[in-house]
């Protein structure tokens, strides 16, 4: 059984070992789902921060790869599969913007975006991060509930 992603937890692999908060989820997901943990925490890579820019939370969008690792295809088309696929990304985003009030990172940061230097300085700085690590952890436990089965 995977270790739950607890906001300690969370804390130690954002902080103390410098992944991004998509990395972060997607290390829990391969833990939990024994997926291939080192190619999925470099594709996740790219998406911390809303991919740089303050769009989708990387927490978001490590939990949208997990769910599609589980519910998503790999051959031609199938409206099926795909209805299915969708239906549990709206069923996170759902829940998550309902905790949280929004799926976008630089609401999160309360306003503020790491695509511009000085507020990414700023993000750092005054520390508006601090909250990553509670979403990193709610993230978990949202995507456990819709990809683990239930008992």
């Amino acid at each position: 059984m995977a270790e739950k992603m607890t906001v300690e937890r969370a804390t130690e692999v954002l902080a103390k070992q410098g992944f991004h908060c998509s990395q972060a989820v997607i290390m829990h997901a391969c833990e939990v789902l024994d997926l291939d943990k080192d190619l999925l925490l470099k594709v996740s890579g790219g998406l911390g921060g809303g991919c740089f820019h303050g769009d989708v939370c990387g927490c978001v969008s490590g939990a949208i790869m997990a769910i599609g690792a589980v519910y998503g295809y790999s051959q031609p088309y199938s409206a099926e599969q795909n209805q299915i696929l969708v239906a549990k990304l709206k069923e996170f985003e759902a829940k998550f913007e309902a905790k949280h009030g929004s799926l976008l990172c630089r609401e999160l940061l309360g306003g503020y975006s790491f695509a511009d230097p000085e507020q990414a300085k700023k993000i750092m700085t005054e520390g508006l991060t601090r909250n990553c690590p509670a979403l990193v952890a709610s993230a978990c436990e949202i995507l456990d509930e819709i990809i683990l089965p239930q008992e």
